[in-house]
């Protein structure tokens, strides 16, 4: 929680297996959500997803980083965050 707000981050995320954990460990303890956008990796980046504390969606299909952030925001909205 940041001054009261609910914070969620948005991370789209296609073929990050290697990098994903030092994004994920690199985010701030004021960060309520974590949602991982997984837009069908093919090189195991959902594997590399902490089972708790960061929730995964995953695209079916290869959709582009634009449609890896609207699921992340309609998520987060429906979550109820503030930021």
């Amino acid at each position: 929680m940041y001054r009261g707000l609910r914070v969620a981050v948005v991370i789209p995320a296609h073929n990050e297996a290697r990098l994903l954990p030092v994004t994920l460990a690199g985010l701030p303890d004021f960060v309520d959500h974590t949602l991982v956008i997984d837009d069908a990796s093919t090189d195991g980046t959902a594997a590399v997803v902490p089972r708790r504390g960061v929730e995964l969606i995953r695209h079916p299909h290869n959709r582009g980083v634009g449609a890896a952030i609207v699921t992340g925001y309609r998520r987060a909205r429906a979550l109820g965050v503030d930021a």
